[in-house]
């Protein structure tokens, strides 16, 4: 039993983040990939310990110093859950593999094991990339004795088992409850999209507060306290463990950690086989019949194979239609709520109405479908290449899947919006204008990063749709790009406000036509 865990803990571990791809390879431009990759995954890092450090900073500012640990325990155990969820189930019931596995005298409870210990050594990293710097902060401000440091290391440890434990439960209820249906990927799709609804709200439920008043700010630290016990009581616990050094109370946590997660992990592993079963099995019928062929034009049956493509996988459901439903939802809030309610806790008044396109264009352009859809054809790539196809054809079908795909939430959202701000005939252009064209321009950015950066040899589909360099460059670059937009038009004298929004949207125009015309040219053959 241990050595086959430990062979399987190896295996999984060899190739994480592409490692062995960068340090085996003979192939220089995947060596480059790699090191691109490496780059971006820096860039990230830095921006992350910069917003980290600003936040353990602004909080010992304030007098709230002592919920600094906390804070940080929170914000990396809600990143392992939310992120966890959506890939739990593709990572432990992971497809590739599993032939093999079966035809092997392996236990399910090692291939279970080796497969939790990966995502915990991912996990472990977001524990520390969130915790180092702003710990850092920290103890630089406050100058803690070693009893915190002595609690905080055993700690950390454990810190990521019981989102892990949370996330593993969901995704594996998920994934169970849709091996038993007929159309698995769009259950567990519809599953995951209700479940990821359902905690926004309880969040929203939870941790909403009224009117802060003068006393609460004099007891910041104590109502922050009591907030971060409404959302996450350990992140609590092991936080005030530190900073009192009751180490104790740290051994409690992590108790408590490992029995919740070993719990969770046994439930796996017991109904791993019987769930792997439902997944990958399938079953033939005999009473097929020829029924009436059907033509259709060229673009017409390739946008319907990427339909087919995009529905077969809940992962990438999962992960781009989020963008649109949110979109949707904000709208309909905004509805209900009314814009005033925007404008109110502002400290200096602020045009809503000029900022809202800009809000919703990058809401609808988180991740776009574009970003990673040559990368989803995998191995299979070959057959649309071998096609008597350009370039232009497959990637048209690919932007107008996208396109179609937004197009009911965008006209949802937009009803949404003209019913709540009842704009005039210019904020109705701009409303309906800039999110169209920056979900247009995303389109067919995402699919430019995707050439440069296809990952075809995928194991899982969620180190294409979550890790890949296509997802962060192609997938956010309409969001990111939306930031700025918005703070120039906001910035902007009011006389100058329309020549700016319409000089983004004609610049947007112009370089997606370039992007187009660049993507149509593009030697599929011989680069990709």
């Amino acid at each position: 039993m241990w050595g086959q865990l430990r062979t399987l803990i190896k295996l999984e571990l060899c190739n994480i983040f592409g490692l062995n791809v960068f340090r085996f390879s003979k192939d220089k431009k995947a060596k480059s990939k790699s090191v691109m990759l490496l780059a971006v995954c820096i860039c990230l890092l830095i921006m992350m310990v910069f917003y980290v450090g600003s936040l353990a900073a602004g909080l010992i500012l304030l007098g709230a110093g002592e919920v600094v640990p906390s804070y940080l325990l929170m914000i990396s155990s809600l990143l392992i859950f939310i992120f966890g969820m959506f890939k739990a189930g593709s990572v432990i019931f992971r497809k590739g593999g599993y032939d093999i596995l079966c035809a092997l005298p392996v236990s399910s409870t090692a291939v279970v094991a080796g497969r939790l210990v990966r995502m915990y050594v991912e996990n472990l990293l977001i524990v520390l990339a969130v915790l180092l710097p702003g710990t850092a902060v920290y103890v630089w401000s406050l100058r803690p004795g070693p009893s915190f440091f002595l609690t905080l290391i055993l700690g950390v440890w454990f810190v990521p088992l019981i989102p892990m434990a949370g996330a593993i439960l969901i995704g594996a209820l998920i994934t169970g409850i849709s091996s038993r249906m007929r159309h698995k990927s769009l259950a567990a799709a519809g599953l995951s999209i209700l479940a990821m609804i359902g905690i926004l709200y309880g969040s929203m439920r939870i941790s909403a507060v009224g009117d802060i008043s003068l006393e609460m700010l004099k007891e910041l630290t104590s109502f922050i306290t009591e907030l971060l016990g409404k959302v996450y009581p350990p992140a609590v616990w092991l936080g005030w463990a530190a900073v009192q050094g009751n180490l104790l109370q740290g051994l409690l946590f992590a108790g408590a950690s490992l029995g919740m997660f070993g719990a969770v992990s046994a439930g796996t592993a017991f109904f791993f086989h019987q769930i792997c079963r439902s997944l990958f099995g399938s079953s033939a019928r005999h009473d097929y019949r020829m029924g009436r062929l059907k033509e259709d034009s060229l673009l017409v049956s390739l946008c319907r194979r990427e339909f087919q493509r995009y529905f077969s996988s809940s992962v990438y459901v999962t992960n781009t239609i989020m963008g649109p439903i949110m979109g949707c939802v904000l709208a309909g809030a905004l509805l209900v709520v009314g814009p005033d309610a925007l404008t109110t806790p502002l400290p200096v008044p602020i045009n809503i109405n000029g900022l809202i396109p800009f809000a919703f264009a990058g809401i609808f352009c988180m991740m776009t479908t574009t970003a990673t859809s040559v990368s989803m054809e995998g191995k299979n790539w070959w057959i649309a290449k071998s096609l008597p196809l350009s370039a232009k054809n497959i990637l048209d079908a690919k932007i107008l899947m996208n396109l179609l795909l937004f197009l009911p939430f965008y006209f949802l959202s937009e009803i949404f919006l003209i019913l709540a701000l009842r704009p005039g005939a210019e904020e109705l252009l701009w409303l309906l204008l800039i999110p169209a064209v920056f979900l247009l321009f995303s389109c067919v950015y995402g699919i430019t990063v995707n050439l440069h950066f296809p990952v075809l040899n995928w194991e899982n589909e969620v180190s294409v749709v979550k890790q890949s360099a296509s997802c962060v460059l192609g997938g956010m670059g309409g969001f990111l790009l939306a930031i700025p937009c918005a703070a120039g038009a906001a910035a902007a004298p009011e006389e100058y406000v329309w020549l700016i929004k319409g000089g983004i949207c004609l610049a947007l125009l112009l370089t997606t036509g370039f992007l187009y015309r660049k993507n149509n040219r593009f030697d599929l053959c011989g680069k990709v």
